[in-house]
């Protein structure tokens, strides 16, 4: 069945996939415009909501997460094991706890946990009839001030990933694409490639939103639809994946 993503802000996006809603990577107030929360708030309400943490960082977390979902009319919690390990105390008793190589069914999705680079993990997830993938902070972080050691275990772990994840078709791919480092976009166009999702959603730009256009050729390939939002709320609308 059809279905649509949504931007919030930074690495927040809303998935509206038949009867579900799965939100990622809500973040504390202090990096979330009042604008986009207000956006997130009413797509959220009355939903049957998944929420999605990808590690505990605070542009990816929000430890009042519990509130700020407070309207939907379900919620069910999954977040890597740093969260939980940080955060266990104000997150709802029946979370969802996964950690890298971990597979769950969690309210009729297939979820499972894939190694970061970084800190926690990054998502695959099949939800109404879609595999959908977010990779949370696990990217190709090249930072020119790394060890040539540092960037080439950095680059060797972030294809193993990569190798992974093109095992099967990715419909809709969420992934980094840091413009702090222009040469590679922190792999979002090798992901691009090597991956070749039907839809590409650029992700991790703290609201400079302008890099999508700047980045634009970089950021297509044929069979594959990039996700150019401007401002919070803007919609991806994604079709069903072909019959196999």
């Amino acid at each position: 069945m059809p279905a649509r993503l949504l931007y919030i802000h930074h690495d927040c996006f809303i998935l509206e996939a038949g009867a579900k809603t799965l939100l990622f990577d809500y973040p504390a107030s202090r990096y979330l415009p009042q604008a986009a929360a207000q956006v997130a708030a009413a797509h959220l309400a009355g939903t049957d909501l998944t929420v999605f943490v990808s590690h505990s960082h605070d542009d990816h977390f929000d430890p009042n997460l519990a509130a700020a979902t407070s309207r939907a009319a379900s919620r069910r919690f999954v977040v890597s094991d740093d969260v939980a390990d940080l955060y266990g105390t104000v997150l709802p008793a029946d979370t969802v706890v996964l950690e890298p190589d971990m597979v769950r069914e969690v309210g009729g999705m297939t979820v499972e946990g894939l190694e970061s680079n970084d800190m926690g993990l990054a998502y695959r997830i099949d939800v109404a009839g879609l595999t959908v993938y977010f990779g949370g902070d696990l990217a190709l972080w090249d930072w020119p001030g790394n060890s040539p050691a540092a960037n080439r275990a950095v680059g060797m772990s972030w294809r193993r990933a990569l190798t992974r994840l093109a095992e099967r078709p990715v419909d809709v791919a969420l992934t980094n694409m840091d413009p702090r480092l222009a040469e590679s976009l922190s792999g979002a166009p090798e992901l691009l490639q090597r991956v070749q999702p039907r839809y590409f959603a650029p992700m991790h730009l703290g609201g400079h939103v302008a890099y999508i256009e700047q980045y634009a050729e970089r950021l297509t390939r044929d069979g594959s639809v990039l996700f150019r939002y401007a401002r919070p709320g803007d919609v991806l609308d994604i079709e069903d994946a072909p019959a196999a």
